[in-house]
């Protein structure tokens, strides 16, 4: 039986990435992609971040020209301030959202995997979107560089760092199967029930 709904915080922050945040080959990590939006509309095919102007396509979206890579796994990603701050205390001090995720959610305590296998819901009871089947977003190579300030740092160098980002710090990725259409926009409620 599941679990009564739980608000955890609210969205503090939105993005997209207007192309992927490093190459294929695996290069540099770069944060120019990201753009800040003021409502991220999230549909079946993806992401779509209206930035006062206009509308841009997320590169997770099927329809955006890099779509050739589109994983529907990874449609939607996920991110919450105190993953930052563990972040902060225990590397260097990142932007807010340089992880890449679409949603950043303000929350006291650190969100694992487990705790989201209920499923989230953004949005208030009476409007809201409800989202399940998150997992860890694999932090890479270049990432994690970026985290510890290690710009040179092989990745047997960097092994123990990502294993600590591997325990959701770097964020969560998910499918929006079945999902219609939902504009989300700053201070909307977050709620995690669990299993």
């Amino acid at each position: 039986m599941m679990g009564d709904w739980v608000e955890v915080g609210q969205v503090v922050k939105l993005q997209i990435h207007r192309r992927h945040l490093r190459d294929l080959d695996g290069g540099e990590y770069r944060l120019d992609p990201l753009a800040e939006v003021s409502t991220l509309r999230i549909t079946a095919d993806g992401p779509i971040g209206f930035d006062g102007a206009s509308w841009i396509v997320d590169c997770h979206h099927r329809y955006h020209p890099q779509a050739s890579s589109h994983r529907r796994a990874r449609a939607l990603s996920i991110g919450f301030t105190s993953h930052y701050e563990d972040i902060w205390k225990r590397f260097t001090p990142i932007p807010l959202g340089a992880g890449g995720e679409n949603l950043i959610v303000s929350s006291d305590e650190v969100i694992s995997e487990g705790e989201l296998d209920g499923g989230i819901r953004i949005g208030t009871p009476q409007a809201s979107i409800l989202v399940s089947g998150a997992k860890v977003a694999e932090p890479c190579v270049a990432f994690t560089r970026l985290v510890t300030g290690r710009s040179e740092a092989s990745a047997h160098e960097l092994a123990d760092d990502r294993e600590h980002l591997r325990n959701g710090i770097r964020g969560f990725v998910m499918p929006l199967d079945g999902i219609d259409l939902f504009d989300v926009v700053p201070g909307s409620p977050v709620a995690i029930r669990a299993a």
